[in-house]
């Protein structure tokens, strides 16, 4: 099952999208799936019918986890 993202670029851009997968450390770009902005139209940036993007790593500040579709909230780590 695929889990929603929102993915914050360095240049203040947020996509919205799915995983398959969540990343791990040696991976150096994440495999977006759905890639659409915020408001649900299609990014400017990339062509008609295309529905997977490779993001780099360099490009990201941080990957934001939606909750599901069954309506599981994802684990959050908290610092004590």
């Amino acid at each position: 099952m695929r889990q929603p993202v929102a993915i914050h670029m360095t240049d203040q851009e947020i996509i919205m999208g799915e995983v398959e997968t969540l990343p791990n450390q040696a991976d150096q770009f994440i495999i977006l799936h759905n890639p659409l902005q915020p408001d649900g139209n299609r990014l400017k940036f990339v062509e008609e019918g295309v529905n997977t993007l490779l993001v780099s790593w360099h490009q990201i500040l941080f990957v934001q986890l939606l909750p599901g579709a069954g309506g599981d909230m994802p684990i959050s780590f908290v610092r004590e």
